[in-house]
């Protein structure tokens, strides 16, 4: 299997990551240690034997249906699923790479 890095066809994921992590450090008080925080809303998807990392936003909540036999009422079913961008959101590049382009 490929995993391509560089899925969303440029470095704002790594580039924004830094940024933020490094905006939030200079907040922190001296003497900080075991920082961990990353990027929320990618995820990795499988197309053939590739594996990729868009980014993905979540859409969550939840709706009342009627139970399979109706006449027993209503049952609450949760909606948890996600939409993929096709572009960056901060640059604007393709999030999908060229089909020519071989992965490293």
């Amino acid at each position: 299997m490929q995993f391509l890095e560089d899925t969303m066809q440029c470095d704002c994921q790594t580039k924004v990551a830094e940024k933020l992590a490094e905006h939030v450090k200079a907040k922190l008080p001296e003497g900080f240690k075991d920082f961990d925080a990353k990027l929320q809303g990618y995820g990795f998807t499988l197309t053939g034997n590739q594996m990729s990392s868009p980014l993905m936003i979540g859409y969550q909540g939840e709706v009342w249906v009627p139970k399979k036999d109706p006449t027993k009422g209503m049952k609450r079913q949760k909606i948890d699923t996600f939409v993929t961008a096709n572009l960056c959101p901060f640059c604007g590049k393709a999030a999908k790479p060229d089909d020519d382009k071989e992965a490293a």
